[in-house]
């Protein structure tokens, strides 16, 4: 299952990556993009790290009305938003936690009017800093239930016989 979310923001306000990274570790957060570019337009996915765990989500650019056009609840928020970012992602805390920091920074430097689209949900710059916390944590859940399990012996269930073994048991 992927999930989306949404800025809508003017083109001519977008940051650099050297800002979004700025902003994030402001925050009190390690934050790196690993990719090699400068503007934050026309990439198709961010490689980052955030407090050392590596993720990797997808990016879209898009006219709003591409997707206002299936989100008629945004419609009514929307003044002179002339870009719409797109990410996308699957069950990585980290690549939850990163774009929720992202999404600041584009607030932040942007003016940008965040929606996570599977629940419509509008988001504010108060409720992305607040989910970050919980995304971590579930991160770090995540980390040590597999260090734990790592050197666990998998278990060997006995084969179940089948009909025709049954049989051939009777008659030995």
């Amino acid at each position: 299952m992927s999930m989306t979310q949404v800025a809508f923001l003017k083109k001519a306000d977008l940051p650099t990556k050297a800002e979004i990274e700025n902003i994030i570790n402001g925050l009190g957060y390690d934050f790196k993009i690993l990719d090699d570019f400068e503007n934050f337009y026309g990439i198709d996915g961010i490689e980052c790290s955030i407090n050392g765990e590596k993720t990797f989500f997808e990016v879209y650019f898009n006219n709003p009305t591409e997707i206002t056009n299936e989100s008629d609840f945004i419609k009514k928020d929307l003044t002179d938003q002339d870009t719409a970012v797109s990410f996308i992602w699957g069950a990585d805390f980290a690549a939850g936690a990163s774009i929720g920091l992202i999404s600041v920074a584009l607030i932040d430097k942007s003016k940008a009017l965040i929606y996570y689209l599977d629940d419509e949900i509008a988001y504010s710059k108060e409720m992305l800093l607040a989910d970050t916390p919980e995304f971590l944590k579930e991160l770090e859940k995540q980390k040590k239930y597999s260090e734990q399990n790592k050197n666990r012996e998998p278990k060997v269930y006995p084969k179940k016989k089948g009909l025709l073994d049954r049989i051939k048991d009777i008659f030995k």
